[in-house]
């Protein structure tokens, strides 16, 4: 008995053609035959009938199909187990992040990546996710990990969903707007903003003209102004459950009425991915996890 021909069965049963399993697993009709028929000698057991139709499982085939599945589910983990191993992952990681991600997720993330796999070099890119989207593509990201309102088709990457956010307004504790449980997007026009996305602003036109008193790409620096209370700048809550001026109330999120959300991806390109991507992103979703349990403000 052989791996092959494990994987054969469980391909055929799953198409239910030999011919079809064949062009997927790129072997001839005939080999994988061979290897049924073999098989099925071995066990002195009929696994498949074969019909005008295609190939029907029997009774007896589905309960060694199921086995067989369950031996190759082990043979996988036993590779991951030997391949993941931190001394043998290694090799430069280039990854874009939103500054969502970076200021919620990442940095654990790194920390993590680099206590188990101490030969992978990280670099990480802080970007907004149009530019993450076209390096991934590009080839200049290994990695992409990006947040996208409403629908979007990734036509050229892998594109993996893994978790809604809701935006959230955020103000200084002297702003106007600080008592309100709720603001509405209509309040906020009212007021001076912080220049966020292209797509918060596209929203923001909607119900007036946005007075935009400052223009940044550092969160930081944004930050500083709206602690003043002197403008609104809107961010993931992800990206607040610990931020500091958060923590002191120097900043105060507030849920906005008209509920906008952002699916947060992350992104590949369609070539198979590295050894240390799997690893850096089977570590980033488990992080996300333990984020999850975190309790907002």
């Amino acid at each position: 008995m052989r791996l092959e021909q494990l994987k054969y069965i469980i391909e055929v049963a799953n198409c239910g053609s030999i011919t079809v399993a064949a062009d997927k697993l790129h072997v001839s009709q005939p080999n994988i035959s061979y290897a049924i028929s073999s098989l099925e000698k071995e066990l002195d057991a009929v696994i498949f009938h074969r019909t005008r139709a295609g190939t029907e499982t029997t009774e007896i085939g589905r309960s060694i199909i199921e086995q067989a599945q369950e031996i190759m589910n082990q043979v996988e983990i036993l590779k991951n187990t030997s391949r993941n191993h931190g001394s043998l992952v290694e090799g430069t990681l280039t990854i874009g992040a939103i500054s969502g991600i970076c200021t919620s997720f990442l940095p654990k993330t790194l920390s993590a990546v680099k206590t188990k796999y101490p030969n992978v070099d990280l670099v990480i890119h802080e970007g907004h996710s149009g530019e993450i989207e076209e390096g991934v593509i590009h080839g200049k990201l290994d990695i992409g990990l990006v947040g996208i309102p409403g629908d979007y088709e990734f036509k050229h990457l892998h594109a993996h969903p893994f978790m809604v956010c809701k935006i959230l307004a955020c103000v200084g504790a002297s702003s106007p707007l600080a008592s309100k449980d709720k603001v509405s997007f209509h309040d906020i026009v009212q007021y001076p903003v912080v220049a966020s996305s292209e797509h918060m602003r596209k929203e923001l036109k909607r119900y007036g003209t946005p007075k935009e008193l400052f223009l940044s790409n550092r969160t930081e620096a944004a930050k500083l102004v709206i602690a003043e209370g002197i403008a609104t700048c809107f961010y993931l809550d992800v990206s607040l459950k610990t931020d500091p001026y958060v923590k002191t109330g120097q900043i105060i999120p507030i849920p906005v009425k008209e509920d906008p959300e952002v699916q947060l991806f992350w992104l590949h390109s369609r070539k198979k991915q590295t050894v240390a991507s799997e690893a850096f992103i089977q570590e980033f979703l488990n992080q996300v996890n333990q984020f999850n349990r975190l309790k907002f403000f």
